[in-house]
């Protein structure tokens, strides 16, 4: 059976923040620094290389007002300051599309879903509400996967959650299931 390109893909706030502490090394290919490790070698590598081939590729990154809520908890001004900045990138960009894809429910809209689903003890297996809530977006949004660096909580039980319609996958392994097709685009 083929595999299915994730078309839409939803950005955890752990790989906002990555991308934006990493954005050179991502978005121009710069060489990672040393002493890092290999864990996050690999995600900025898998980035970069997604976004070479996004810039061909039609994929769609989706966040929420969840991400926007996590990034404003952040005790560091200046830092805070940068990543709202970036959000608004983002979110100006998923905006967009939810504004010109009718098939996609709006936030409102979408509550009931989401609503039901918290309350259905589907994502249970997560401490964390806003993990919870994040994962929830992507579900309501119909994200082939929900992309995460947090390998302490969510990375950790989503075997406990393999019920859910989203696969959760680390950047390096949604490289992983695109590399195969980069050459179509890049």
């Amino acid at each position: 059976m083929p595999q299915v390109i994730p078309g839409r893909v939803f950005l955890d706030t752990s790989v906002v923040n990555f991308w934006m502490d990493h954005g050179q090394e991502i978005t121009e290919g710069s060489a990672p620094p040393e002493g890092l490790p290999q864990s996050d070698v690999q995600d900025i590598l898998a980035l970069y290389s997604i976004y070479m081939t996004a810039q061909r590729a039609a994929w769609q990154l989706a966040i929420s007002p969840h991400t926007y809520h996590e990034l404003l908890n952040t005790n560091e001004p200046n830092r805070r300051y940068y990543l709202e900045n970036w959000f608004f990138e983002i979110w100006d960009y998923w905006q967009e599309i939810i504004r010109n894809n009718d098939g996609l429910p709006s936030f409102n809209e979408a509550e009931r879903t989401r609503v039901d689903l918290l309350s259905s003890g589907a994502l249970d297996p997560l401490p964390d509400l806003a993990d919870r809530i994040l994962l929830l977006d992507a579900i309501v949004y119909r994200c082939g996967l929900f992309c995460t660096r947090d390998r302490r909580t969510i990375i950790k039980q989503r075997d406990d959650l393999a019920h859910i319609s989203v696969p959760i996958v680390t950047p390096a392994e949604w490289w992983e299931k695109i590399a195969p097709y980069a050459s179509l685009w890049w």
